[in-house]
């Protein structure tokens, strides 16, 4: 009897798993898509929660009370980096007291083994050659807006599964095995959507603020100008007088509107222009229907096309 019951107490207390060791991995992304991928990647490791919302302008994302509370029991948070959560992010690091992650008081980035910056490894575009307020609201280390290139999807993917892994060790395989199953969707959808913007390639295009080169870059489209006069600087009369003449004289005839912005001025230029305006969204969400990559990516390019129309 006694030897059985010996039995059954090393059962309980080496064959089960123990609370810590089935617990989700906690994860805090600061924009949708970034909460799809960190889900699709962790599966049901993990436990993800999101900040901005997709119809959000992510520069004056204002920071809410329960984003602390989500980032002290996080285990990680997810972010695109480039200084781009600039309006939230740093300063809740600043009074958040989880150890896993933290700010930089030099660079005001995240700083701790919780921390996986989106980021890494990219190709980054757009760094400033100097640093003045004169020239607006510029991002020093480059523009940050890689998330509308859907090429940029498989590195995103691959820089979270080895943040996952990195916090998580114990289910590297599991992170590799869904990483392994999310990049064979993402492939064929990338390829299909480069065949579709073979017509969009030399195109030039004016946007409303300078957060499209990323896009430009996937699309082909060339992107001359923008509505803002300046980063962060709303449009005035001269430039848009200006912009008027440049896209009568290049013959530009697309306007690409990010969603959160001023549709009104973006119409009135079309009609001065006899431009069309394409509506995109900067974060999934921005439209009903996209919250994640893949829907938000799409929506985007098909946008884009059904404004340029058939080629004549």
């Amino acid at each position: 009897m006694k030897n059985s019951i010996k039995i059954i107490i090393i059962l309980l207390f080496c064959g089960a798993p123990s609370r810590a060791a089935s617990r989700k991995i906690r994860v805090v992304a600061t924009i949708p898509e970034l909460v799809d991928i960190t889900q699709r990647v962790g599966g049901d490791l993990v436990e993800v929660e999101g900040l901005a919302r997709g119809t959000e302008d992510i520069h004056q994302v204002v920071m809410r009370p329960r984003f602390v509370t989500k980032l002290n029991k996080a285990d990680a948070v997810v972010y695109l980096g480039l200084s781009i959560e600039h309006a939230f992010l740093p300063g809740l690091l600043d009074v958040s007291v989880n150890p896993k992650m933290r700010q930089d008081p030099v660079t005001q980035g995240c700083i701790g083994p919780g921390c996986i910056d989106c980021s890494e490894g990219l190709s980054v575009l757009e760094k400033p050659d100097t640093l003045s307020r004169a020239q607006g609201e510029i991002h020093p280390q480059g523009n940050p807006h890689y998330n509308v290139d859907p090429n940029e999807g498989p590195r995103i993917a691959r820089v979270i599964a080895a943040g996952l892994s990195r916090i998580d060790p114990a289910h590297q395989s599991e992170y590799g095995k869904n990483l392994k199953t999310y990049l064979a969707e993402l492939a064929p959808k990338i390829i299909e959507w480069r065949r579709w913007v073979r017509p969009l390639r030399g195109l030039k295009a004016v946007s409303f603020h300078k957060d499209v080169c990323y896009l430009g870059r996937f699309t082909g489209l060339d992107f001359i100008d923008t509505l803002e006069f300046k980063p962060g600087i709303a449009p005035t009369p001269t430039h848009l007088a200006a912009l008027i003449q440049v896209m009568k004289a290049q013959s530009i005839k697309l306007i690409v509107r990010e969603q959160q912005y001023d549709p009104k001025v973006c119409q009135w230029l079309a009609d001065q222009t006899g431009a069309k305006v394409a509506s995109i969204g900067t974060m999934a969400n921005a439209f009903p229907g996209t919250e994640t990559f893949v829907k938000f990516s799409e929506r985007n390019l098909k946008n884009i096309l059904d404004a340029v129309g058939p080629k004549p």
